[in-house]
């Protein structure tokens, strides 16, 4: 998770950088040894017209037109009548309704057709974690979205921890819905950042944190409920392998999840094979069922496909595959400024929205506020690199 400190990124440029700022200098990029370029000369493939496989996974989300679900037997309400309201902790909602993402095969489909988005990421959204210059007010997130696309491909992830202000989530979720741009919402951090933990072995052999983690998912899940701007959740950022509990952790999390809401997507929050030790355990994670889209993470800079694009597709089981997390160092002292930006931006954005070869969107890093020089979270003050998202496709 992200932290507030400046520090370069270490080697090799693969390896995403420290969070916090992710600062990335340019001299340390240049000295860096970085992988030849993977270039893709086919076009856009997201048309219309494309045909998706056969589902392989839970074709799982919300429906746009659909009330809340009836309350069951084991709802209070039901078993007791006078029981309190049990909508009291829903999410306030209003009319329309964004059309429901859900997953067929390697494709995240919208209205019946392949569906792509470009985006960004940012943790400082809430005021729950950053530094003071770094956070944004809710006005702050009203005008965010307002500048993003509104065609129905802009999409943000957002950090949303145990404890943090729901209001400030409510507020996001309402400006998300008023100006057609999709969530993602990431619910813990995997390396201990924002006040978490590392989630090693040890974190997932205790019942303890597995229960308050299940209350933190459930209480969203149960909140936002048939809730369309979200688009999918994500159990966490980055997780390690840890011998295997992350898998079964996902089949554990991903059954509880559907008695709650069997509608929702999840995502997985992974780096690429490299990061959970190898392309089995890559494939085993994403084999579970409690997972219905798979991440990359990659920071390779001047790279189009990142050079582990490949082997991330070939072991998603089958299932789409996100770029939950990509940055570009640009700005003053930079090698590369922000028109050079926006165009390795607009290059990378041809490859990972080409659902035909499986991908289906990414997502930049990252918009922070306070955040100056050559970096690669300054996105609020590159315009550039803005309307190149805004425009593309």
């Amino acid at each position: 998770m992200p932290t507030s400190q400046h520090l370069e990124r270490p080697a090799p440029p693969a390896t995403p950088p420290p969070r916090g700022r992710r600062v990335a200098l340019a001299v340390v990029l240049a000295l860096a040894a970085v992988l030849p370029s993977q270039l893709w000369t086919g076009l856009h493939s997201g048309a219309p017209g494309d045909d998706p496989p056969a589902s392989s996974t839970r074709a799982r989300s919300g429906t746009s037109d659909s009330p809340a679900a009836e309350p069951t037997a084991a709802d209070p309400a039901a078993a007791d009548p006078t029981a309190a309201d049990p909508t009291a902790d829903r999410a306030p909602t209003s009319g329309g309704a964004m059309p429901a993402i859900t997953v067929e095969g390697d494709r995240i489909v919208r209205d019946g057709q392949p569906w792509w988005f470009l985006g960004y990421n940012s943790f400082v959204w809430s005021g729950d974690c950053g530094t003071d210059e770094e956070k944004m007010s809710t006005q702050d997130v009203d005008a965010w979205f307002a500048g993003m696309r509104h065609d129905g491909h802009g999409a943000v992830r957002l950090f949303f921890f145990d404890g943090w202000s729901v209001d400030r989530l409510d507020a996001a979720v309402a400006a998300a819905r008023e100006n057609r741009v999709y969530l993602t919402v990431t619910l813990d951090d995997a390396i201990g950042g924002c006040g978490e933990n590392d989630k090693d072995g040890s974190w997932f052999a205790d019942a303890g944190e597995r229960g308050t983690f299940r209350a933190h998912m459930e209480m969203l899940l149960e909140r936002y409920r048939g809730e369309t701007a979200i688009a999918w959740f994500e159990y966490f950022n980055e997780p390690s392998y840890a011998g295997g509990a992350l898998r079964e952790f996902y089949d554990e999390m991903g059954a509880a999840a559907d008695a709650v809401d069997p509608d929702r997507l999840f995502s997985s929050g992974t780096v690429a094979p490299y990061w959970l030790d190898g392309e089995d355990n890559f494939r085993d994670v994403h084999e579970s069922p409690g997972v219905d889209i798979a991440s990359m993470h990659e920071y390779d800079e001047n790279e189009v496909e990142s050079n582990h694009g490949p082997g991330v597709r070939a072991n998603s089981g089958g299932k789409p595959v996100i770029v939950g997390e990509y940055g570009i160092a640009a700005g003053s002292g930079c090698d590369v400024d922000y028109a050079g930006r926006a165009d390795l931006i607009a290059e990378k954005a041809q490859v990972y929205t080409d659902t035909a070869a499986g991908y289906a969107g990414a997502l930049a890093w990252a918009w922070q506020p306070g955040t100056g020089g050559c970096d690669i979270s300054n996105l609020d003050q590159d315009e550039l690199s803005q309307e190149a998202l805004r425009t593309f496709g």
